[in-house]
């Protein structure tokens, strides 16, 4: 008899994403973006995506902004799609991302959000606009969670005498 594959629940996914995100080196914000955005929303070829991306150096990224439009060149999926949500919110027309490096990020980041977004070759456009279709949630694959689990390995305190200590009941909790 075969065994069966383990299933995930979202939360399980979220909490992984964001942990495999802090284990990249990412900044806690996004961490917990990636976490929610993916995990809530992500299928096999998002989940993908943001191996990919987290597999990629960390990099400082060029802005430009004028007083209704933010641009941002040589955009990461994983740093610039929050900007993308907070730069409309508070009033800008448009958001540009200039080379997209993970546009199947998108639709986990802007799922129940109102805004379209538009390739223009590899710049996307943000406005506000029609709610995005909720994109596919697909199971992750094993070899995808164990990816997953590698990063977030890397957030883990190495088990020692110390790092037990006040771990667990205690003798006082008899």
């Amino acid at each position: 008899m075969a065994a069966e594959p383990l299933t995930y629940s979202r939360a399980e996914l979220t909490a992984l994403l964001f942990k495999a995100g802090r284990g990249a080196g990412l900044p806690l914000g996004h961490a917990e973006d990636l976490g929610r955005a993916v995990g809530r929303h992500g299928g096999k070829a998002a989940f993908a995506a943001a191996l990919r991306s987290l597999s990629k150096s960390w990099q400082g990224v060029e802005l430009e902004l004028n007083h209704s439009q933010l641009r941002i060149i040589d955009a990461r999926a994983i740093q610039a799609l929050p900007h993308v949500i907070e730069a409309l919110q508070a009033g800008m027309s448009d958001v540009v991302l200039r080379n997209l490096d993970e546009p199947d990020l998108i639709p986990c980041y802007l799922a129940g959000k109102h805004i379209s977004a538009v390739a223009e070759g590899t710049t996307w456009r943000f406005t506000q606009g029609d709610a995005q279709p909720e994109p596919t949630q697909e199971a992750p694959s094993q070899a995808q969670m164990a990816a997953l689990e590698t990063f977030a390995a890397k957030t883990y305190v190495p088990a020692s005498a110390t790092s037990r200590s006040g771990a667990g009941q205690g003798a006082d909790q008899d």
